[in-house]
């Protein structure tokens, strides 16, 4: 169950009331319990109507017992010191208004994520950027969903296969069943396991795929019909191109000519303390290694949830390193700046330019 003080910071966060040290402690305390992570995501996100509307006789009915809800929990006897009582006061309002945004999403009908139908037997857990999340799925099986990223996955596994859908970037713990394999299917390629740690990073707008392995054995299958399968070991990743070589709408493609795509198979980077860049995330931690400027700006758009763009161009080739944890965004961007590679600017529209 989810404590006192979750309730308290999700229902700041619905009220647009969260201060950023609070924003910090929340995502603290959904990693603590990640069955409050798909309530937060439920009362964070935008609804689209999925069922049959009710009749305006069926939304006055149930609109009327709504609004004699939100009177009795406005009119919760208040008791408490002189001191605290504003604090409990803000606190039953805060409250009604979570109760008034489930209301308001009922009338307007389930959804998920904005996406269409789904198969009824399929969930889909999205993190936007700036958050991140976790859960664990039917099978035992525990994912860590970074920023601007999608996992579906089945309510419950059927048959002799586990199979899900990432779309960004997640870590997996797979629970061991050496009947039933583990497959993550991407738009780049697909991975097979039976219990292991590995992480896919696999955001449809960067330019490579990254499968980065921990403990244990995974197959990356490029190819299905051709039995394409690259094995990592651990502490091994594999990068694949995600480009389009040909556009098949412009240009006829033989299909009978073998692509030969340029693969990187490499170690895991591994920083001071043992840090590995690939999975740093996981532990809050925003760590990268002689990566370009460009690169780098990306990773703080989706950790922070900015908009960072260059009026220099030449700057986006410049490498960095650095290890961030609990900094804010100006604080990493300030320390960056200390190398003398780049500055930085941030407009009226809260645009950050690098120069």
């Amino acid at each position: 169950m989810m404590d006192d003080q979750i309730w308290n910071l999700l229902a700041k966060k619905v009220a647009n009331e969260l201060l950023p040290e609070e924003e910090k402690e929340l995502a603290r305390l959904l990693q603590q319990h990640p069955d409050a992570s798909y309530t937060k995501e439920i009362l964070t996100q935008g609804w689209k109507d999925k069922q049959k509307p009710f009749s305006p006789e069926e939304e006055s009915i149930a609109l009327e017992k709504h609004k004699r809800r939100l009177e009795s929990a406005m009119a919760v006897e208040e008791v408490s010191t002189p001191s605290r009582r504003g604090n409990i006061r803000r606190m039953t309002i805060r409250i009604a208004g979570v109760a008034a945004a489930l209301t308001m999403a009922f009338f307007m009908g389930r959804k998920w994520w904005s996406q269409p139908k789904m198969d009824e037997n399929l969930q889909q857990l999205v993190t936007h950027k700036g958050s991140r999340s976790q859960v664990k799925l039917p099978d035992g099986t525990t994912v860590w969903l970074n920023a601007g990223s999608k996992l579906d996955y089945p309510k419950q596994f059927t048959g002799n296969q586990r199979e899900v859908t990432l779309e960004g970037e997640a870590f997996f713990t797979v629970a061991k069943d050496a009947r039933r394999p583990f497959t993550v299917r991407t738009r780049t390629f697909s991975i097979r396991v039976l219990g292991t740690e590995f992480n896919v990073r696999a955001y449809p707008q960067e330019d490579s795929a990254v499968t980065s392995l921990l403990t244990g054995l995974v197959e990356v299958v490029l190819d299905e019909k051709r039995n394409t399968v690259i094995r990592l070991k651990p502490n091994e990743k594999l990068s694949v191109p995600t480009a389009q070589l040909l556009e098949e709408d412009t240009v006829e493609v033989d299909h009978t000519i073998p692509v030969v795509i340029k693969l990187i198979k490499s170690p895991l980077t591994v920083m001071k303390d043992s840090v590995i860049t690939e999975t740093a995330w996981v532990e809050n931690k925003l760590a990268f290694k002689r990566l370009p400027l460009e690169k780098v700006a990306v990773m703080l758009e989706q950790w922070f949830g900015v908009d960072i763009r260059f009026k220099n161009e030449t700057k986006k080739q410049e490498y960095l390193t650095g290890v961030f944890q609990n900094e804010s965004l100006e604080e990493v961007l300030k320390a960056l700046e200390l190398t003398g590679s780049f500055h930085f600017k941030t407009d009226s529209d809260g645009i950050i330019w690098i120069e």
